[in-house]
Formats: structure tokens, sequence, C-alpha cells
């Protein structure tokens, strides 16, 4: 999650965000998860890009956290939101080919659309 943050939370670019008209063009914001205490387990973020079509910018869950549903509940809460902005398709591009996420979303209906990138249609 350090890594995540430090990459996209850098101070730079969320004032480069924020100083755009407007917001950022199909951005939805990030979605954060906790447990009981407050302690934030994992983030998510994306948007809708293009019409109809939504896109995961981010996913991560603590190590601790990770196979009790976090990512599981975060995917889907910033997916439905990209439905509420019409997108009837999402995807997501990993950072590398064998990543340690492909079974998590591949386990979700995503499918390759090459190495890295996948896709799922959303019903």
């Amino acid at each position: 999650m350090r890594r995540l943050i430090s990459a996209q939370c850098a101070l730079p670019r969320i004032r480069a965000e924020i100083e755009i008209p407007g917001g950022a063009p199909g951005w939805l914001g990030w979605l954060v998860a906790t447990d009981p205490d407050g302690t934030v387990v994992g983030v998510a973020a994306g948007g809708v890009p293009v019409p109809g079509e939504g896109e995961v910018y981010a996913l991560a869950v603590q190590s601790g956290s990770r196979r009790s549903g976090v990512g599981t509940a975060l995917l889907t809460a910033a997916t439905d939101r990209m439905r509420d902005f019409g997108a009837r398709a999402q995807r997501v591009e990993l950072p590398a080919e064998a990543d340690p996420a492909l079974p998590f979303y591949t386990r979700l209906g995503f499918t390759a659309l090459s190495p890295r990138r996948l896709s799922r249609t959303l019903a």
C-alpha cells in the first residue's frame, strides 16, 4: 500500500487532478476500507474515462487483510459507482504479466485482453 500511495497519492499528482476544471475526465475518486479501529486496510480508485467503459486505476489490500473479502468489497463498490456513470464494461491493467492479483480478477470474471490488460462485461 505504501508503494501505491507514493505513486498514486503524490502531492503533485493530487494537485494536478484537483486543478483540472471539473475534475479529471471520468475520475470517480478513491474508496477506502478500514477495520473497526479505523485503520486503513484497503483502497481502490477508478473511473469511467470512456463512455460505457469503467477502469480500475488502483486496488490494494493490506497483506494481513487479504482473503477476507476486503478486495472484493472495494471492487464491488467501485463497480457500482462505474455503473452509476454508465459503464457496461470494466478494465484493469496489471503491473506485470504474472501479477499476484491475476487469480483475484479472473475469479471475478475478468478475461485477458493482453498479458497485462483484463476486461469484463458488467451485468
